[in-house]
């Protein structure tokens, strides 16, 4: 065996390193218990390494690879282990190597060591038994090896790999989580899988070696995972795993915010690339912690996951076996969403080249400051991709069908970017209702389906057929404080807005069911006026056997709309199922101080 890698040779060993860990992604899903017990330590890691085996290319020399290994590690990982390995790749670009395409045994370890200090400087806070620990005895190991006595690359290989699983076996004594739960650390167990795989590819045959190659397509079929968990006690400190990818030049940018950081959350992680900086967080106020970092950078990606929500669902304190996902177009209360396991998919705002991700990062409030200015530019986009895939990919574990309700296919892309994700799961049951719908009453028709699901009485097939009937029987009443918001999306003409400005008109509005878009259906003078029109309109439904169950949705007028449903209360004898504040996304495209009436022709009950 040679006492240097080629380029090439390396290239093939990350390659298979990146593939060890795919398919380990249910066992390691089973092993997540720290830092927080939701089972997705496998699919960020496997994410992270598709995502490398996708985009990683054969280069001239190794200083090459390894400044695109990182730049694909940061950009593709996900969750808290995965930063940390991307900081370990960017570690190894710290190195300077005495040859481009020739790696020397004492260059491999001086690049490793580097790496580990990288990963080990990227975490606020660094314990024992972890990633970290591997890592380090992983370096240690090499170094040990190498000053024992004359040893080609491959047995120095073998006997740190070696190392490196007794350091594994022994995380398992080191955190007391770990201890409860008999299993080792799910990110150590990551890494180790990593290197073995380097290691075999670097022991292989030829025949193993093209076939490593070769097999650059791999299955992205999600992996099903064993239901047998043990109980996991663990609940999470904070709500959301948050990740945040900021564009700025300054690999300092973050350090003035530091310490606010800190107040804000734990397990912080802060990766390092060319131009980039990645920020790993878990919090409850992602919303304040996006507002912190739109000062240091441009935000062009975030990545949100509800840690209590993926605990309850891999802890089966779902009873269910259908699973409903919502987009935030829905409106519905937060705390109804997740008290009901209904997972949310974020739509984005766009502000000035920033990507914010709607309900979770950015409020309605924090719009409303955007659109204050003029100057700002802000828009909409639909989820990317890859969240609407992370999410499905979590949910086919453990339901045995999933429904997504979208905003309807005439307003947005949503519906399209979510069936395409859908139709790469060819052995699991995915329906994607077109609902034709937003705001209240999806968010009413998301809540119906809630409610089939939960009576246990239908099938899928027979959930998916009554909302479609329901769907059809569900509309809108708004009032708006003006024209302002859709004309500055676009959907009414400047002409019509002027008339109701010069009028000081409060417009009535619903969603004409055949196009989907918004339709002038009156107007008032003052907000009383408006009040009774839109409850004199609920009485004619009524006596039309059309509505069953309301909900309000305002923008900006909390105490309002209280006293707005009790004004419903009496006219109409309708009690709304609750009162909301408009997506940001929706809010856009209205005004503040705005009211909407959701209804439907269904008993609804959260």
């Amino acid at each position: 065996m040679n006492e240097t890698l080629s380029t090439e040779l390396f290239y093939g060993m990350i390659l298979s390193g990146a593939k060890q860990v795919i398919h380990s992604e249910g066992e390691l899903n089973r092993l997540n218990v720290f830092p927080v017990a939701d089972r997705d330590t496998g699919t960020n890691l496997a994410s992270m390494m598709r995502y490398i085996v996708d985009n990683l290319s054969m280069t001239k020399d190794t200083p090459e690879l390894l400044h695109q290994l990182s730049q694909h590690g940061l950009v593709g990982c996900c969750g808290n282990s995965g930063l940390i390995f991307s900081q370990f790749f960017y570690g190894l670009t710290q190195h300077r190597l005495t040859e481009k395409t020739l790696l020397k045994i004492h260059d491999f370890v001086e690049m490793i060591a580097h790496g580990y200090k990288s990963a080990y400087s990227s975490v606020s806070n660094p314990k024992p038994g972890t990633i970290l620990t591997v890592m380090e005895k992983w370096v240690e190991g090499y170094r040990e090896t190498l000053a024992s006595a004359r040893i080609n690359l491959l047995d120095s290989f073998k006997s740190s790999v070696e190392k490196a699983k007794v350091a594994l076996k022994d995380t398992m004594n080191q955190l007391e989580v770990l201890r409860a739960n008999h299993v080792v650390d799910a990110g150590a167990q990551g890494f180790v899988n990593f290197i073995d795989g380097m290691l075999a590819y670097l022991s292989g045959d030829k025949e193993h070696r093209d076939q490593i190659m070769a097999d650059r397509n791999l299955d992205h079929q999600a992996v099903r995972l064993s239901h047998e968990f043990e109980d996991v006690t663990e609940f999470p400190n904070y709500r959301y795993c948050f990740e945040t990818v900021l564009k700025t030049a300054n690999e300092d940018a973050l350090t003035p915010y530091r310490a606010t950081l800190d107040s804000l959350g734990d397990s912080i992680v802060i990766g390092k690339g060319a131009q980039m900086l990645k920020l790993h967080i878990h919090t409850d106020q992602p919303e304040t912690v996006t507002q912190l970092l739109a000062k240091a950078g441009d935000v062009i990606y975030q990545k949100i996951d509800d840690m209590i929500l993926q605990f309850n669902i891999a802890n089966r304190a779902h009873q269910t076996r259908i699973a409903i996902v919502a987009d935030t177009m829905a409106d519905i209360p937060l705390a109804a969403m997740q008290d009901n396991n209904i997972y949310r998919i974020a739509l984005q705002v766009k502000v000035n080249g920033n990507s914010f991700l709607d309900k979770f990062s950015i409020n309605y409030q924090q719009t409303l400051d955007y659109l204050s200015n003029p100057k700002n530019h802000v828009g909409t986009a639909a989820p990317s991709a890859a969240i609407v895939a992370r999410t499905l990919h979590f949910l086919e574990q453990f339901y045995d069908s999933i429904i997504v309700i979208p905003v309807g296919k005439s307003l947005s892309s949503t519906y399209d970017v979510i069936v395409n994700q859908a139709r790469k799961y060819k052995d699991k049951l995915i329906s994607v209702v077109d609902s034709g719908l937003n705001s209240a009453p999806l968010g009413l028709l998301v809540a119906y389906a809630n409610q089939l699901v939960n009576s246990n009485n239908y099938s899928h097939e027979e959930i998916v057929a009554k909302i479609e009937v329901a769907k059809s029987e569900a509309n809108v009443l708004i009032m708006l404080n003006s024209l302002e918001g859709l004309i500055r999306s676009g959907r009414l003409s400047k002409s019509l807005g002027w008339i109701a400005g010069l009028f000081r008109l409060k417009p009535l509005v619903h969603i004409d069911v055949a196009t989907g878009k918004p339709k002038v259906i009156g107007a008032a003078f003052s907000k009383r006026s408006a009040w009774r029109k839109l409850t004199n309109q609920l009485n004619l439904l009524q006596e039309q056997n059309k509505v069953k169950s309301i909900a309000i949705v305002h923008s900006d007028t909390a105490s309002h709309a209280d006293v707005f449903a009790k004004y419903i209360k009496r006219k109409t004898n309708l009690e709304p199922l609750y009162i909301t504040e408009v997506s940001s996304i929706s809010g856009i495209h209205t005004d503040k101080n705005s009211f909407s009436i959701g209804y439907i022709n269904q008993e609804v009950k959260l």
